[in-house]
């Protein structure tokens, strides 16, 4: 398990990584846009084109870090008020629902990015082909599926719920 876990913390960080330089690059160029935009008549016409889908990127990979810790929608309103039993069988049955969904994603991104690829769509402003964007889905549904088995197993199998947890009132 202390391998899994060093493997998921590099994963993690390398997320980050990604994370910081996609948010300056999506800055970058909404910036440049913008001034440009004021200061001439004209705007980047790509840029808008760009910023949506590394959006796709920044939101997915975001989830999969919020899924690591456990951040994401998990009706803590039930779930604060469990025992320490009862909150791993919670943990476990909303790892199962969201581990389905994850590959839903996944088998539905890849469809539609194989479409793609056999069409030879390519994006109206860029004119780069589609599945480039597109393919961040189902990636960013991987790390997903990777950050929710890293947070089923520490909170179920390892030392996830701490001490003070087990009244169910925390």
């Amino acid at each position: 398990m202390k391998v899994y876990k060093k493997i998921m913390n590099v994963i993690a960080a390398v997320e980050k990584v990604v994370l910081s330089a996609v948010l300056v690059v999506v800055t970058v160029i909404t910036f440049a846009n913008v001034v440009v935009r004021k200061l001439t008549p004209s705007q980047f016409a790509w840029s808008e084109e760009l910023v949506i889908n590394l959006f796709v990127l920044l939101i997915m990979l975001g989830c999969a870090l919020a899924a690591q810790e456990g951040s994401l929608i998990s009706l803590s309103l039930i779930y604060d008020r469990l025992q320490t039993g009862a909150k791993k069988v919670f943990i476990t049955i909303i790892s199962v629902f969201n581990l389905v969904f994850w590959g839903v994603l996944i088998k539905t991104g890849f469809d539609k990015v194989f479409n793609q690829i056999s069409t030879g769509k390519h994006t109206s402003s860029l004119n780069w082909p589609e599945w480039v964007f597109t393919i961040f889905l189902p990636i960013g549904a991987i790390f997903l599926v990777l950050h929710t088995i890293e947070f089923f197993i520490t909170n179920v199998f390892g030392d996830g719920l701490k001490a003070g947890e087990e009244d169910g009132n925390d």
